[in-house]
């Protein structure tokens, strides 16, 4: 749930930004380029926190970094609700990409240590399923409620996160990483339905077979060490490194922090049918529904086929868009007629995103390194993430206000 909590604070700025435009945040007022700063600072956080979410999980194990993420953004949305002020937000927004960064270097790890082979890439998916729903959570009350509202109602979320996830056991690897087999063997049955009480001798076989396994390879990949250079001097780590970061590359390159963040800005008025947004909801609907079609997709039809494909369909999508605004720009009779293409636009985006690029990486990270580097890499993963949504959110409306928001649809 803190890829959910992470979501919602992606989601924010979209229903944010319209409220902070027309003055409607009260004392609060905020500029463009503060705005661009809000959006952007999420991304700095997230830049720094890998570098030690790494350490962390391993230091101290997985399930209380990641509960520990609760205060962290339970704190982030009380300075939104108490302290109106715009280095308050900076600070929010920082904190928030902290968790997000250590939420991405350590939950891909937990999923893909915990769940069975038979559906570790369908958890791939379900990670960005938590991601769109978060942001799906602020589109859809952002437009309706106040400001104060809004984050009021976010700040609910994380208290219940913190509240559920205490209850979770430990990753069985990391258990056995750090010499505690029986306590490995508990948390295995709880993960698989087959607790000390039950009287399945099947499920215990199966169970006791499985922790075999993890055991000679947790015993295998340690023997390896578990050095940063370990990327780097063995050859399929530093190959399977390569993929990932330029996975992540594109999936942040491609624009989707942008059009999550600006789309109340972004969109022309009127809509055509109804409402700007009523199809920014669409939008994030599109993000968490076409993920439940990756799921059924991703192991059957490969990660490769699916990955390709939505880039190339991204690169469409954001050509056309750019087309639409360089016709408005030049054209803005003509362009009229097609007030519709951006939004069209805008959904397929959704779409082609989800199905592929959206989610890929994150099972390219769970299965793709052995235990002794997971951690080394799904850091790099996420700081690779963070620059360049970085990148993305603070030029996207200097340059965008400037030279239209054609150039940066066609960079």
């Amino acid at each position: 749930m803190s890829i959910f909590i992470s979501g919602m604070w992606l989601g924010w700025p979209s229903s944010a930004s319209e409220k902070f435009v027309k003055n409607e945040t009260g004392e609060l007022h905020v500029t463009y380029d503060q705005l661009s700063w809000i959006v952007c600072m999420m991304d700095l956080g997230n830049f720094i926190s890998p570098l030690f979410g790494g350490y962390l999980m391993d230091r101290f194990g997985r399930k209380k970094v990641i509960a520990a993420l609760g205060p962290l953004f339970i704190v982030s949305w009380l300075l939104t609700l108490f302290v109106p002020t715009t280095f308050a937000l900076y600070t929010a927004r920082l904190m928030a990409g902290l968790g997000k960064g250590v939420s991405y270097t350590v939950v891909p790890v937990f999923l893909g240590e915990i769940a069975g082979v038979d559906i570790r890439g369908a958890l791939g998916s379900v990670f960005t399923i938590q991601l769109s729903g978060g942001v799906l959570f602020e589109v859809i009350i952002g437009p309706y409620v106040s400001y104060h509202t809004l984050n009021a109602t976010s700040a609910v979320v994380p208290v219940l996160f913190f509240a559920a996830f205490l209850w979770v056991p430990e990753s069985p690897y990391y258990l056995l990483k750090v010499g505690r087999p029986a306590d490995a063997a508990r948390c295995l049955r709880w993960y698989r339905g087959c607790d000390a009480g039950s009287d399945s001798d099947n499920g215990h076989a199966i169970v006791a077979a499985e922790l075999q396994l993890m055991e000679v390879n947790v015993r295998k990949d340690m023997e390896n060490g578990s050095a940063f250079s370990e990327l780097f001097t063995n050859r399929n780590n530093f190959r399977a490194l390569a993929v990932v970061l330029v996975a992540c590359a594109g999936q942040r390159a491609g624009g989707i922090s942008s059009l999550t963040a600006y789309s109340a800005l972004i969109l022309p008025e009127p809509s055509p049918i109804m409402g700007k947004f009523e199809f920014i909801i669409a939008f994030a609907v599109v993000l968490v529904v076409i993920n439940f079609v990756g799921l059924a997709m991703v192991d059957r039809v490969g990660r490769k086929p699916l990955l390709i494909s939505s880039e190339v369909g991204l690169g469409l999508v954001t050509f056309v868009f750019g087309v639409y605004y360089f016709a408005a720009e030049y054209f803005a009779d003509a362009a009229a007629s097609f007030r519709w293409l951006p939004y069209v636009c805008h959904t397929t985006f959704a779409a082609t995103f989800s199905i592929g690029v959206g989610f890929i990486p994150v099972v390219f990270l769970g299965e793709m390194f052995p235990v002794n580097v997971r951690s080394r890499c799904s850091a790099f993963a996420s700081v690779t993430l963070a620059f360049f949504s970085f990148l993305s959110n603070k030029t996207f409306l200097a340059v965008s206000l400037k030279y239209g928001y054609y150039t940066m649809f066609w960079t």
